[in-house]
């Protein structure tokens, strides 16, 4: 791969340009019009605009950026996650790729506390551009354009509660940016506090009564735990040469968290001879054991730190980037568990008069043991990407993206459970190297078969060689299509396989008593010992994708934005997480499975598993929306700029650096207007757990993962306005109706999943846009009062059973904890 690496670096051809303020295109007009002579026509090229023909499917200004009233880059991709969400149904946790300034970074940790205010534009594209910038094509790209000069120091308080009460969370977070023409710095500091909440507080009932009616073990079982979160990231960036600039990032995080488990309980058989009996014959009760020691209690502490290293610059005529990232992850868990349980039973059943089974102090002095599991988990990268035009061909120059680098995974834990003691030391060696091409064939600016638009074909060859796995192929390959301005196709074909990772493979197991889960078998609802962990025996993912899109803006307006796109998934030998126990998954594991005697669940192994086969077919399609409210359109800069060698505009600010109070006041140019609304609608969702086992059809009564069976239907809504300084912002989202079906034996119950519709809702307050009032208060001045309302009405999902019952299992309280919360936020800018 290096040799690859070098020849292409040494290649010859057109490279692309690195895009300066200071660079400018001159086309002269050989035409005389009225006798003055050529017109000459001279445009600033826009600054970080990313490689390629692929048209951005949002493309916000800085305007556009301030209506949103985020407070940092992390919240404005939360605000737009309609736009950067993909069908694929791959990717990592959802994010897309990050580029800044078109350039590539070593982690999101490098811009993620950056201020909105910072930003001069952002631009969202299809997964298709990732391949250019050497990653896999299984992601949305968003590039993020920063102004050229900014300074700031912000600070932020923010306190929520639900308003069900008995959970609260409070945050404050201080922010130092400083951007300047050879330097960046960005320091963020941050602590929040995370209250308690009980069952008890949400009314939860118990799955099991106390025998004796003496406690409720919802007031010593939470539905969240207290925490204690403190975090610090740092990044510095400088501009080394002309060519050059490098840039350092470090994040530290300190958590601890603390849960309630409830108090321990057992089931015993109290006998018609005790002399402690209630009834002639023999009698089950299940007592729980508050003099055992009171509540048992789970301590988790996690210490993560990690740190990156990013070069960007040009060789000759190639623009290429290293990055390299270390990371330490370092958990201790501690499980309280009452001992000797099992010393009750032969007692009560002997007879022994000093045991009454039905006794308020029953096991007192039987004490707690502790389940120890420490692990850490470390990650280095390092990566070396190179790209530019190899060729000059008619329609345009053939460009390439090689990428080569090696990664390192490690994993080293220790858990004690009754005194075993299991062990996990894991590592992963990744080397890998990926090409890709891009190839014009048609071109309406060269003109070559103008008739037909633009046409470019791309391609992708990677190969990963893994020291516990071996060898890893992937491949790509796509076309894109433009027939006219502003509208384009993408068709996108994609394979790979995937190891599982080192998490899946060597997480430490942990049992976790008392788990309330819902048994399909039975029909009711339990208290489980659950074990978690990793399973060594995982096999290799093999994956192939189709991907089809249309990306439809008239007239190239960035007003109105059509995206569609349809996906098909195969997959074969996925590593998945422990489906929900229905029984056609019982009848898959039935080792994973611990029934008693009466057929009582009392035990599952949740360690993950491998799906012989899995099938998606989506449809996901949506459109974006926006305007202005009242200004001169003039003001806002047409958005043009899709990647080099296109025609550019010159967006954000003109003639230099605008006043951040502008904006905050509602713009230079009235206010704005903003809707997005996707579809999601699933064609085929299927499973073949095992060869010989009746697939399984996740959109028919059929689940596999979480506690909830897949909706056909699902849409997103994003929208807001901005005017005068006040802000409103809604995002929504709906769910369709779904089922689980039961085994259809006697005592067994289909689940029935109601649709559901939950919206948050944002409102925002600039004082700057109150000269009055900054004026009487000048603290005020910079600063900005916002209020948070999430899941505005109270939304839950409803399940109920055949007889319309809602399991104990599916109670609300257990599917929206906190239900509607409210949030009340200060932040000032000094």
């Amino acid at each position: 791969m290096t040799a690859l690496v070098l020849a292409l670096a040494c290649a010859p051809g057109t490279a692309f340009a690195q895009m300066t303020e200071a660079q400018a295109s001159v086309d002269p007009v050989d035409e005389d019009i009225g006798g003055d002579g050529p017109i000459v026509v001279t445009g600033e090229r826009l600054r970080g605009l990313v490689t390629g023909d692929i048209p951005p499917e949002l493309d916000l200004g800085e305007e556009d950026i301030a209506s949103y009233g985020a407070s940092s880059i992390e919240d404005l991709l939360d605000a737009i996650a309609p736009q950067t969400g993909s069908a694929r149904g791959r990717g990592s946790g959802g994010r897309p790729i990050i580029l800044l300034n078109g350039q590539r970074i070593s982690g999101f940790r490098e811009l993620r506390d950056l201020p909105p205010e910072a930003i001069e534009r952002v631009q969202v594209f299809p997964e298709e551009l990732a391949v250019r910038y050497g990653y896999r094509p299984d992601q949305r790209v968003v590039n993020f354009i920063l102004k050229e000069n900014f300074a700031s120091l912000t600070g932020e308080v923010e306190h929520g509660e639900s308003t069900q009460g008995g959970v609260a969370t409070s945050e404050i977070e201080a922010t130092l940016t400083r951007i300047g023409s050879n330097s960046r710095l960005n320091v963020d500091v941050e602590y929040e506090r995370g209250g308690t909440l009980l069952e008890s507080e949400r009314g939860i009932v118990q799955p099991q009564d106390d025998g004796v009616g003496l406690v409720d073990n919802g007031d010593f079982r939470s539905l969240i735990g207290e925490s204690d979160t403190f975090e610090v990231n740092a990044t510095y960036n400088r501009q080394l040469a002309e060519t050059l600039s490098a840039t350092l990032s470090a994040e530290y995080t300190h958590e601890d968290r603390v849960s309630q488990l409830g108090l321990p309980g057992v089931g015993l058989t109290v006998p018609g001879s005790s002399p402690f009996a209630r009834q002639a014959g023999d009698e089950a009760i299940f007592r729980y054991l508050p003099a055992a020691g009171g509540t048992l209690e789970r301590f988790t502490g996690t210490r993560n730190a990690e740190a990156g290293l990013t070069l960007n610059g040009q060789l000759g005529d190639y623009r290429w980037s290293f990055t390299g990232n270390y990371s330490r992850a370092e958990s201790e868990t501690l499980t309280e568990r009452a001992s000797s349980l099992d010393t009750l039973q032969p007692r009560i059943s002997a007879g022994d008069p000093a045991i009454n089974p039905f006794a308020a102090d029953l096991g007192n002095g039987l004490g707690f043991t502790r389940d120890r599991a420490h692990s850490v988990s470390q990650n280095a990268d390092a990566n070396f990407n190179i790209a530019g035009a190899v060729l000059e061909l008619p329609a345009g120059p053939l460009t390439a993206s090689a990428t080569t680098g090696f990664e390192w995974r490690a994993i080293d834990s220790r858990a004690e459970s009754g005194g075993v003691v299991t062990l996990g030391d894991l590592s992963r060696q990744r080397g890998f190297g990926r090409l890709s091409f891009d190839i014009p064939l048609t071109s309406r600016r060269e003109g070559v078969l103008s008739a037909v638009g633009d046409i470019s074909v791309n391609a992708n060859i990677g190969y990963a060689e893994l020291s516990d796995f071996g060898g890893l192929i992937e491949y790509g390959y796509g076309l894109n299509w433009e027939p006219i301005e502003g509208l384009s196709f993408l068709v996108s074909v994609i394979g790979e396989e995937a190891a599982p990772s080192v998490q899946q493979l060597g997480d430490p197991v942990i049992v976790t008593p008392n788990v309330s889960m819902f048994d399909f078998a039975t029909g009711t609802s339990v208290l489980v010992d659950r074990t978690t962990g990793g399973n060594p025996a995982l096999l290799a993912e093999d994956r192939r994708d189709f991907k089809l899109g249309v990306n439809f803006a008239p007239g190239n307006s960035r007003e109105l934005r059509f995206v569609a796109e349809y996906i098909r998934n195969r997959s074969d030998n996925v590593a998945s997480s422990f489906p929900l126990l229905t029984p056609e998954i019982e009848a898959a594991f039935p080792e994973r499975v611990t029934r008693d005697a009466f057929g009582n669940l009392v035990a599952i192994d949740a360690r993950p598993v491998n799906f012989a086969e899995v099938r998606a077919e989506r449809i996901r399609y949506g459109v974006n929306l926006s305007g202005r409210i009242g200004g001169d359109e003039r003001d806002q800069p047409r958005s043009e700029g899709r990647g080099e060698g296109r025609g550019e505009g010159r967006g954000g600010q003109r003639g230099g650096a605008p006043d951040p109070r502008a904006f905050m006041r509602g713009g230079r140019g009235g206010g704005r207007w903003q809707l997005s609304a996707y579809h999601t609608w699933s064609l085929d969702e299927t499973v073949l757990i095992r060869p010989g086992i009746p697939e399984l059809d996740l959109l028919d009564g059929s689940v596999t993962s979480g506690s909830s069976p897949l909706s056909r239907h699902s849409v997103e809504l994003e929208g807001g306005v901005f005017l005068d300084g006040i802000g409103a912002r809604v995002s929504a989202e709906y769910s369709g109706a779904s089922r689980i079906d039961g085994s259809g034996l006697p005592g067994s119950t289909d689940l029935r999943f109601g649709d559901l519709f939950t919206m948050n809702a944002r409102l925002f307050f600039n004082f700057d846009s109150r000269e009055n009032i900054v004026a009487a208060v000048p603290l005020l001045r910079g600063s900005r009062l916002a209020l948070r309302i999430d899941n505005l009405f109270g939304g839950v999902r409803r399940v109920t059973d055949d007889n319309g019952d809602v399991p104990l299992s599916y109670q609300p309280g257990y599917l929206d904890p906190r239900g509607r919360t409210i949030e009340l936020s200060f932040r000032k800018r000094f």
